[in-house]
């Protein structure tokens, strides 16, 4: 993340540059051929050096972001040297200082999973996922953050981060958050003090050849300083575990679609880590108090119920006859 803060304080700094039409004043990106500009609006602009000049692909100008292919400009550094060639301009088309952070971090995560000079075709595949993480950035959220919180406590507590994070639900309305196979994972949270967690008739009734855990954990909110973690910073302790960029970028995007346009909020809220990670409890299904749906009416539905958690036995524990070791997903949190 303190090279993001570099590359973006430098971005800063280029405000001071008045850009004429045609000509960016931009910086180097380490490790990359791309550059970093800014417009005359103030707009953060990447310059993408790519090895293909005739392409049919369409240039694309949304509400938030633009992308131009094969445009013809000059480009001076901030030591004065000028270069004039084609390039890719994508452009963040705000001047909304979290998402710009946010644009130069993902969009550079993007540029190093391709080769050092990509093709337009190539390069387009990434900028659909990008269109998508920033119209998720842009829609009203799909889960209050203290959930999205617990799942990457989750995520943070598994000794292989990497498998969580690939059964990580696609969508923040799917039935359960974690699914590999067979196996699944629903992860509750409650601020209260008694362990007490609402689930739907389907969540506590899985189907017949399904492995169910219930994740259950205290999230209280906390001040920065009352060893207290933001979303941001429960993220950036996960990214440092998981090298490969495509578990990063998947991270990232389901983050995206889950907190929406409270973005703010994932460095503003801060919760106890160290009462969440003390508290953090895995139960088999089958022992928790529920509603059979044989017991439900043919003619009632979206039933929602509370139970009490308290008591039970955590699979972990030397006490539990659940088998942790046949399964990949329950094996990460041993």
């Amino acid at each position: 993340m303190s090279q993001i803060n570099t590359l973006y304080s430098s971005f800063k700094e280029l405000e001071n540059q008045v850009a004429e039409k045609g000509r960016f004043t931009v910086i180097a990106i380490d490790g990359l051929a791309h550059k970093l500009g800014i417009s005359q609006e103030g707009f953060l602009k990447f310059f993408v050096r790519t090895n293909s000049f005739a392409s049919s692909i369409q240039n694309i100008i949304r509400e938030i972001l633009s992308i131009e292919y094969n445009v013809s400009c000059k480009l001076i550094d901030d030591a004065g040297h000028t270069e004039d060639d084609t390039f890719c301009i994508i452009t963040l088309r705000s001047l909304d200082a979290p998402l710009q952070v946010y644009f130069v971090e993902i969009f550079t995560m993007m540029l190093l999973k391709l080769q050092p000079i990509p093709s337009n075709r190539e390069l387009s595949v990434e900028i659909e996922n990008l269109i998508a993480i920033f119209d998720a950035l842009t829609s009203p959220p799909k889960k209050k953050i203290q959930g999205l919180w617990a799942e990457l406590l989750v995520i943070d507590q598994s000794t292989r981060p990497e498998v969580l994070i690939n059964a990580w639900h696609s969508s923040p309305s799917a039935k359960y958050d974690f699914t590999l196979g067979r196996d699944k994972i629903e992860v509750k949270s409650t601020s209260s003090e008694e362990r007490v967690h609402k689930f739907s008739l389907d969540q506590l009734n899985p189907s017949p050849n399904s492995r169910l855990l219930i994740a259950s954990t205290v999230v209280r909110e906390s001040g920065k300083a009352a060893d207290g973690l933001s979303v941001r910073e429960l993220y950036e302790k996960i990214r440092n575990k998981v090298p490969a960029v495509d578990s990063q970028l998947r991270l990232y995007t389901i983050i995206a679609e889950t907190i929406g346009s409270d973005i703010a909020k994932l460095e503003s809220i801060f919760y106890d880590y160290t009462a969440a990670v003390d508290f953090l409890e895995f139960y088999d299904y089958h022992d928790i108090p529920s509603i059979s749906k044989d017991n439900v009416p043919r003619l009632v539905s979206e039933v929602i119920f509370s139970s009490n958690l308290n008591g039970l036995i955590d699979v972990r524990s030397n006490d539990s006859p659940f088998e942790m070791n046949s399964s990949n997903l329950f094996n990460s949190l041993i």
